[in-house]
C-alpha cells in the first residue's frame, strides 16, 4: 500500500511534522516519518531499491520534505539530497521540489533569484574578504552578519561597529565560512510573515519583538495576526513562485518610507505562532495539495 513520506533528520517529529501527518490522515492517505540519515538507494540493473535501515520499504507516493538535517561534511549533505533526488526523479511527488527547497536554502542565492524577478531585498554581500565586510559595515553603517545556512534567527549578529564586523570576520574565517552581510532595514520592531500554500495566501501575522531587533518566533517575539496587505500578499505570492516553491513562509519587512522588503523565503516553515494568531492550519492547505497531486 503506498504512502505520504515525511521526511525529517528529529528523532521524534516536530510539531509541525505531527501536524502534517494528522492532516494527510484525515485526508485518508498512509504516512510514515523518515530522517534522511536512515534512508539508503541501491541501483541494481534498472532497478532502483529504498532501505530505511536494513530494511528495503515500498518507495513513497510522495515526499514531504522538512529537513536533510545537520550535515558535518559536504559529501553527507550530497548524499542525503541526492537519494531524495532520485526518488524524486522516480515519480515521487516531491514538495517542496528539491531544487527549491536548495535555491531557498541559501540565502544569498534566493536573494539573487528574487531580485531578478523585480522583489525588493535588502543590499547583502557575500564575501570571504574580511577587508571588504569590515568596509561594507563602514559604509552602510548598521549591518547583520547571518549564516549563509541558518534558520530561526540564531548565529546572527548585528553590529554598527566596524571593528565588531572585522572580529566577527576573522572568527568565521578561520573556520572556512564565508561572510554574509547584509545593511540592516530599520522596522518597526515586527516584520510580517506570510504563509503561501499553492496559489493561495493563507494569511498573514506580525512578529513582534520588543527586547530584541531579531524578530523570530524561537528568539521570543509575539505573534499577532496582520491585516490583509494586497501588496503584501502580492510580494509573497511573487516571491514563492520565483523560486518554484509550492508552499513557503515569506518574511517581509516594512521600511520607515512605507515600503516593503522580502528577507528570506522559507522552505520548510514552522507554522505554530501562525496557527495559534490565526486559527488556520497550513497542514490541511498542503495535505490537500499533496492529494491533489499525487498518482490515482
Amino acid at each position: 500500500m503506498s504512502y505520504v513520506a515525511i521526511i525529517h533528520e528529529a528523532p521524534v517529529p516536530t510539531w509541525s511534522s505531527r501536524q502534517l501527518i494528522l492532516a494527510l490522515e484525515r485526508k485518508g492517505l498512509r504516512t510514515a516519518y523518515l530522517r534522511p540519515s536512515r534512508m539508503s538507494l541501491e541501483i541494481n540493473g534498472e532497478t532502483v531499491k529504498l532501505y530505511y535501515g536494513l530494511k528495503v520499504i515500498e518507495k513513497p507516493e510522495a515526499m514531504l520534505i522538512r529537513s536533510f538535517g545537520f550535515t558535518v561534511s559536504t559529501e553527507q549533505f550530497f548524499a542525503r539530497l541526492k537519494i531524495l533526488a532520485i526518488l524524486s526523479s522516480e515519480n515521487v511527488f516531491t514538495i517542496n521540489p528539491i531544487s527549491s527547497i536548495i535555491n531557498a536554502r541559501d540565502k544569498f542565492h534566493s536573494l539573487y533569484i528574487l531580485s531578478k524577478n523585480g522583489i525588493p531585498v535588502p543590499e547583502t554581500l557575500l564575501t570571504e574578504n574580511v577587508f571588504l565586510a569590515t568596509e561594507k559595515t563602514k559604509e552602510w553603517g548598521d549591518v547583520v552578519i547571518k549564516p549563509l545556512m541558518g534558520s530561526l534567527g540564531y548565529g546572527s549578529v548585528r553590529t554598527s561597529e566596524s571593528d565588531i564586523a572585522f572580529h566577527i570576520g576573522k572568527v568565521l574565517a578561520s573556520i572556512n565560512q564565508p561572510l554574509y552581510v547584509q545593511k540592516y532595514v530599520k522596522k518597526p520592531q515586527r516584520d510580517i510573515r506570510v504563509l503561501v500554500v499553492g496559489e493561495e495566501v493563507l494569511g498573514a501575522v506580525y512578529r513582534i519583538s520588543k527586547e530584541s531587533w531579531k524578530t523570530n518566533v524561537a528568539q521570543g517575539a509575539r505573534v499577532v495576526k496582520a491585516p490583509k496587505i494586497p501588496e503584501v500578499e502580492e510580494l509573497a505570492l511573487k516571491a514563492t513562485k520565483a523560486l518554484g516553491l509550492m508552499y513557503s513562509g515569506v518574511d517581509i519587512g516594512e521600511t520607515p518610507d512605507g515600503k516593503y522588503v522580502v528577507f528570506e523565503v522559507n522552505a520548510s516553515p514552522l507554522w505554530k505562532g501562525f496557527q495559534q494568531a490565526t486559527g488556520i492550519n497550513p497542514a490541511d492547505k498542503i495535505a490537500e495539495l499533496v492529494k491533489a497531486n499525487i498518482r490515482k
